[in-house]
């Protein structure tokens, strides 16, 4: 493809403005530029991942995992192009639309995601399929790979408009994808960068160039082929390298938490991510600001050595994130990776991984064929915990940094403030033993707490706009929101602040509204189901709505959860070893498999509100309790779905019969502290 004529005068001209590489001795330093403030950079879409979907994800498959994508809130994919999959032998044809096998279609893979919403950075990377074992000079296929680049970036960039921003190879720092791949020092992979940054601006002015991204060594030490990342960028910014990207592109892996500190080989000091940054952030004071891109971040569930826990590796997510986009000069960081891997040369209906194998444990999802979204044991706690990041943070800007393990009354505590014009959201986790209860200033009515996976902890009203908190799961990032803004196209009730809209408002209104349910306690919720997949939720006074759209029957579409049976468990009682009757009178409806029945005057209002459907089965025989505020008696009889209290006289009213307020008690909190 020697045709290409239009991005080597490109490379004629970025020659005659910068410096050329090739010429500059060893010992000679690029100038360093004058040192100054980095800005803080563009925070709006920092939510990404790396699926390949082109490489990784056969044909017939590729719409599941967009679902998935969609489904976690992802915002950026990095699409990995390989060169030799794609242009078999020099100056040959270019095949973007896949093989007989349904890979390497990147024509589908791409044009589908951004379909879907998807903002793709197109990864180039890797030598020539002609020159595969043949150890090469870089000088003996660098005009055919900015062939390659120029073909890419025209076709998906000038001609298509799907992708923007081009990642010039991966880790050229590491010997097999550095040295082995013909990268055989640092000044070969800068030469890589300037002749790939002129094809690309040649092909399309509007492209914006991303650096290779460079891994981290932690594991071994450093040789004359491994580089540690810091060493390696400081080694190609001197040799000029800056003049060639837009963006730095960095994979931090480590083997511990990330605010934990590993000792690095080339010093004696313990470094922490945040520390790691804040070196890099030197480098970019001398050589030049530029934004920062976590191209690849993640850690394995595997069995083994510097192994996580399924839990952990969801906490960790959450907290790379969160301390990587509070960074001034971190843009986006892409997950390691949206599913697990499987062995290259397993046949892809037969996946195949072994549990001691960090590589094949890196996803939010398992490994598993076919890719059925529907499937409960899909989802790993990682999905769980990028969605729910994803749900509440999407949209909002970090508006300040209130701990990061340095305050005396916080020690270990780490938070931060998340915010727009209508939302206030804190993420905050722990890491030392002790939780101790703390007050927050919110200048709030309520606050909505939540737990990494979405699932709500408590409703706290407050007295004088101050909460309390105690953080009790040490690692597990909890998101506090404030106020949280009722829908715009609901019906609003002025006595809880909320509203109701849709299905949910439609089933509230055919099946006893404000008598039955009460007023909507929250807006509708994204919580995941017990498989890990989405579900909708919201919470009321007596009751919560739970949203089944997949349902074939309309009438099953909403669903009440079983919430009489929860604030039992709540209480400490197992209503399967409550004493049973054997037998009840006519005038009862009797469950013998349950061994309680639903008799006068509860059977009513059992049958009026629904039955089985709407309040479920007796869970124990009814009993008398007594009001607290008023001191007057009165039955309880628990269901699956409700309780029903009958009253003998209540103000003035004999034989009242009503739903106790299971929402409240299961969710409000006054002025705070949640119960361990």
């Amino acid at each position: 493809m020697k045709s290409y004529i239009r991005w080597r005068r490109a490379l004629v001209v970025v020659l005659g403005l910068l410096v050329v590489v090739t010429a500059i001795p060893a010992t000679t330093p690029i100038p360093i530029v004058e040192a100054q403030s980095l800005p803080w950079r563009d925070k709006s879409t920092p939510f990404g991942v790396v699926a390949t979907l082109g490489n990784r994800v056969r044909e017939d498959e590729i719409p599941q995992a967009i679902q998935l994508m969609r489904e976690a809130g992802v915002q950026w994919q990095r699409e990995e192009i390989f060169w030799d999959q794609v242009q078999k032998e020099p100056n040959g044809p270019f095949r973007w639309d896949g093989n007989e096998s349904g890979f390497y279609n990147y024509d589908y893979a791409i044009g589908a995601q951004v379909a879907a919403g998807i903002n793709v950075l197109g990864l180039l990377d890797y030598n020539p399929a002609w020159f595969k074992g043949r150890n090469p000079t870089i000088e003996e296929w660098i005009e055919d790979w900015g062939d390659f680049v120029y073909a890419a970036v025209a076709r998906y960039g000038r001609e298509r408009g799907w992708v923007k921003y081009w990642e010039l190879w991966n880790e050229p720092n590491l010997e097999e994808s550095g040295y082995q791949s013909g990268l055989y020092t640092p000044r070969d992979f800068v030469r890589l960068l300037q002749v790939g940054y002129a094809a690309a601006k040649a092909a399309d002015p509007e492209a914006r160039i991303v650096m290779g991204g460079l891994v981290s060594i932690w594991s071994e030490p450093p040789s004359p082929y491994n580089y540690d990342y810091l060493t390696y960028l400081s080694m190609i910014g001197d040799l000029g390298a800056w003049n060639y990207v837009d963006i730095i592109a960095l994979h931090p892996y480590r083997p511990d938490p990330p605010e934990g500190e590993i000792f690095k080989h080339q010093g004696t000091d313990s470094l922490s991510l945040r520390d790691e940054l804040r070196l890099v952030d030197e480098l970019l004071l001398r050589h030049g600001p530029k934004p920062i891109w976590l191209t690849e971040m993640g850690w394995p569930s595997h069995q083994g050595a510097y192994s996580v826990s399924e839990d952990d590796q969801a906490f960790f997510l959450v907290r790379t994130y969160i301390l990587a986009i509070s960074h001034p000069s971190v843009e986006k960081v892409f997950w390691y990776d949206l599913r697990n891997d499987t062995a290259p040369d397993a046949l892809y209906h037969r996946p195949y991984f072994a549990n001691e194998n960090p590589q094949f444990h890196y996803g939010m999802v398992r490994r598993t064929y076919p890719l059925d979204v529907n499937d409960v044991n899909l989802r790993k706690p990682a999905m769980v915990a990028y969605r729910t990041m994803t749900n509440l943070l999407a949209g909002l800007w970090l508006s300040n940094v209130l701990a990061e393990n340095d305050r005396p009354d916080w020690p270990g505590v780490y938070w931060y403030r998340f915010s727009s014009n209508a939302r206030r959201v804190d993420v905050l986790w722990r890491t030392e033993s002790a939780a101790p209860v703390k007050q927050i200033a919110c200048n709030c009515r309520e606050a909505l707490v939540r737990s990494w996976n979405g699932d709500v902890q408590a409703l706290i009203y407050t007295y004088d706009g101050n909460i309390s908190l105690r953080l009790n799961d040490p690692g597990a990032p909890v998101y506090v929101e404030y106020d949280p803004q009722p829908a715009s196209d609901g019906e609003y009730f002025e006595p809880t602040g909320h509203t109701m809209r849709g299905t949910f408002r439609d089933f509230w209104y055919s099946n006893g509204g404000l008598e039955r349910f009460g007023y909507p306690l929250t807006e509708e919720l994204l919580i995941a189901d017990g498989g890990g997949r989405p579900r909708v939720v919201q919470y009321f006074e007596r009751a919560r709505f739970e949203h089944y759209p997949e349902a074939s029957d309309p009438n099953l579409r909403v669903v009440l959860s079983r919430i009489g049976e929860t604030m039992l468990q709540r209480q400490g009682i197992d209503w399967t070893k409550l004493p049973r009757i054997r037998s009840a009178p006519d005038s009862c409806r009797f469950f013998a498999h349950i061994g309680h029945a639903v008799c006068p005057p509860f059977l009513a209002v059992w049958e009026q509100y629904g039955g089985l459907n709407g309040i479920g089965y007796p869970l124990t025989e009814p009993y008398p309790a007594l009001d607290k505020a008023t001191n007057t008696p009165y039955t309880i009889q628990h269901f699956e779905r409700a309780r029903i209290e009958y009253y003998p006289n209540k103000n003035g009213q004999a034989g009242v019969t009503e739903f106790g307020m299971l929402g409240r008690e299961y969710l409000v909190l006054w002025g705070g502290v949640k119960p361990e």
